[in-house]
């Protein structure tokens, strides 16, 4: 398995260009909202990109876009296509995992395309990292992000600017809490210091422990781990970052950044209202990497682009800010 840690010998996709064409393939779930792919691919072309979608792209079976074959068939012939420069996703769902024992890594990274999803693409952002160590992007979608006139601005200033440049600055993230208020914002600024480096990987949350074990999870010697999650209850939330204890991942870290875990609150079936916020509190006595909250990634609308494999460096901005600068994630050639 190649390092997952080295940026020098990671294949990198190359740098997004002016009129690139952007092929849309759905390897999970099936579209759900209708006329939303058009108004994606509406945007997209008036932002100077060429659309090409998928043959199947907009079909149905059963739960996924289409069966098994059919969409790796699709996957497939968009990493071979020389036309094609990046490959999103339409949505997110379930069904990826399916298809991970025979999808061709190896043409993937040959072909230094931009990769670029979240949710139940995750499973293809580790696979890439863990068989080729290539970089890939954890961002936005066509359907759920650009497929409805409520777009976030970050998506042009972050998603597009980042993909075109060597090195790229988040926004400054607000913490929840001020790096100087009690013992935990002491204990933070003691761990950051004058930054924490390393690579980034991650994703959501129940992908990555389900892949825990697997040929697919990578082990980056200098890991930052990312995490969002929806629509799952805290203690569920709690259990898989128990698995990734337990594996002995989270406690390889560098520091973990906790993104939105949007409805992720106690329902009225709960034994008891466990929240997350005892969850977080929890995890620290867990790990000591330091802990970052509120990172702008998940299953919301104002979300940045972030490298699975590159490189980042976390800062300090001040009592209440933290920022992330992002390099080693693409090239020019």
């Amino acid at each position: 398995m190649p390092s997952t840690g080295d940026p020098m010998t990671a294949p990198l996709p190359r740098r997004l260009r002016p009129g690139a064409t952007i092929g849309i393939c759905a390897p999970s779930g099936f579209i759900t909202e209708p006329g939303s792919l058009e108004i994606a691919s509406l945007y997209l072309s008036e932002r100077g990109f060429r659309i090409v979608e998928a043959p199947h792209v907009r079909n149905r079976w059963e739960y996924f876009a289409g069966t098994d074959y059919e969409r790796l068939s699709d996957f497939h012939a968009m990493v071979h296509d020389p036309d094609i420069d990046v490959i999103m996703a339409a949505r997110g769902g379930y069904g990826l995992t399916r298809l991970l024992p025979a999808i061709d890594f190896k043409a993937v990274a040959a072909s230094r395309k931009i990769i670029v999803g979240f949710s139940d693409f995750t499973a293809l952002h580790l696979a890439l990292l863990a068989q080729e160590g290539m970089v890939s992007f954890a961002g936005p979608m066509a359907c759920p992000d650009f497929g409805h006139h409520n777009r976030s601005s970050l998506h042009d200033q972050h998603f597009e600017g980042m993909l075109q440049s060597e090195r790229h600055l988040s926004p400054a993230i607000k913490m929840p809490f001020t790096a100087s208020d009690g013992e935990a914002g002491e204990v933070l600024c003691a761990q950051f210091g004058e930054g924490v480096e390393g690579t980034l990987w991650g994703g959501n949350l129940s992908l990555v422990a389900h892949l825990a074990g697997t040929p697919f999870m990578p082990d980056p010697a200098d890991g930052i781990l990312f995490l969002e999650e929806v629509n799952e209850e805290p203690y569920k939330i709690e259990r898989m970052l128990m698995q990734l204890a337990h594996a002995g991942i989270l406690q390889k870290q560098r520091a973990i950044l906790l993104g939105q875990f949007n409805r992720c609150e106690p329902t009225a079936a709960s034994a008891a209202p466990y929240t997350f916020k005892s969850v977080v509190d929890f995890l620290k006595g867990w790990v000591h990497a330091p802990i970052l909250q509120n990172l702008p990634f998940g299953h919301v609308r104002d979300k940045i682009t972030l490298p699975v494999g590159g490189h980042v460096r976390i800062s300090l901005l001040d009592d209440r800010h933290y920022q992330i600068e992002m390099s080693g994630y693409n090239t020019a050639s």
